[in-house]
């Protein structure tokens, strides 16, 4: 069981990398690093860019006052990519059914079609913003945390609009304990 365990996580580590050689030129440099943690907070940059599915514009300053889960993905790239993806936005899905406490929005990189991915979020109820970076000016905004984790990357923001943790593929039980921790910062 071990031992499927550690297959299963390198694996995941190799398909993060790939993604995110996928869809920049830069290349995960330390999938083993540590949690990057953030005590004081750095604030967040803003951007703005438009939801695929509602086709609205969306800021990260709407979010002011708000938990945010940044969640860097891309999806449509090849099916072994989509099933990871799938899992960590699954996982986000039931969180956000589960509580109100943050808001996620997914930042897909420019390799994404579209319609792919407008039709992915409306199949599956994921009922949050999902933009696509086709110029890359979100992802160069955090490119240093995308290097480090790769895709998935999830960049937790608290309600100052300071990044407080950033983290790779997360599972929704750690998700969960994590959002707890950024709400009681905020409180």
């Amino acid at each position: 069981m071990k031992t499927r365990l550690l297959i299963i996580l390198l694996t995941l580590n190799a398909f993060s990398l790939l993604m995110l050689s996928a869809c920049s030129s830069s290349t995960a440099a330390n999938l083993e690093g540590d949690v990057y943690s953030q005590s004081d907070g750095i604030t967040a940059q803003d951007f703005t860019g438009i939801d695929v599915v509602t086709g609205e514009s969306v800021s990260l300053a709407d979010f002011e006052d708000n938990a945010v889960l940044l969640n860097f993905v891309n999806y449509g790239c090849s099916e072994s990519i989509n099933q990871v993806v799938s899992s960590q936005l699954l996982a986000i899905r039931d969180l956000t059914d589960e509580r109100d406490d943050f808001t996620p929005v997914s930042i897909f990189c420019g390799c994404c079609p579209t319609e792919t991915l407008r039709n992915f979020a409306t199949q599956n109820s994921f009922d949050w913003p999902w933009i696509l970076d086709t110029d890359n000016s979100i992802i160069n905004k955090y490119s240093d945390y995308l290097q480090t984790y790769g895709y998935p990357t999830l960049v937790l923001i608290d309600n100052a609009q300071n990044i407080r943790e950033v983290v790779g593929n997360t599972d929704a039980n750690a998700l969960s304990d994590k959002i707890d921790n950024l709400t009681i910062v905020e409180n």
